[in-house]
C-alpha cells in the first residue's frame, strides 16, 4: 500500500505533519490554530525570517530538514 510523504514542520517548537510539498500560510494558520492577528515567519538559517502572508506558499522540499515557522502577536518584539 502506498502512503503519501509526510512533511514535519514546526511551529514555535510544536511539531505538525503536512502531507503536501507546500504549505500556505492560510493553511498553516489553520494546522497550527494561528489567530489572524498574529505574523507567522519562515525561519531562515544565516538570513532575517521570511514573512509568511495567508498568500505566501512555502515550498517544503526545499528545506534541509523540517521548515520551521515562528509566530508574533501584534505589539510584541520577535525573539
Amino acid at each position: 500500500m502506498n502512503h503519501p510523504k509526510k512533511y514535519e514542520l514546526f511551529v514555535d517548537g510544536d511539531k505538525y505533519e503536512w502531507e503536501k510539498s507546500a504549505i500556505s500560510g492560510a493553511e498553516l494558520r489553520v494546522l497550527a490554530g494561528i489567530p489572524d492577528s498574529a505574523e507567522i515567519f519562515l525561519k531562515v538559517p544565516g538570513k532575517p525570517d521570511d514573512v509568511v502572508t495567508n498568500d505566501t506558499v512555502v515550498d517544503l522540499d526545499k528545506h534541509h530538514g523540517p521548515a520551521k515557522f515562528s509566530t508574533q502577536s501584534p505589539g510584541s518584539q520577535a525573539g
